[in-house]
């Protein structure tokens, strides 16, 4: 039986896959994941102050 995939912050079927930064202080973490449209564009709209979820911050992209 295959693996459903989710979103990384909903149950919701993702979008895509994408490469995200989280970071809390100097602490930071350089992750792929998959995301919903919702989250996608949420973490998108932030932009580089990046979007606060669970105490730590997510921008996309790796730099």
């Amino acid at each position: 039986m295959p693996v459903q995939l989710r979103c990384e912050f909903c149950s919701a079927i993702p979008k895509a896959e994408v490469a995200i930064l989280r970071w809390v202080d100097d602490d930071r973490e350089r992750l792929t994941l998959q995301l919903c449209a919702k989250h996608l564009g949420r973490i998108q709209k932030t932009g580089k102050r990046g979007w606060e979820h669970g105490g730590k911050l997510h921008k996309e992209g790796w730099w």
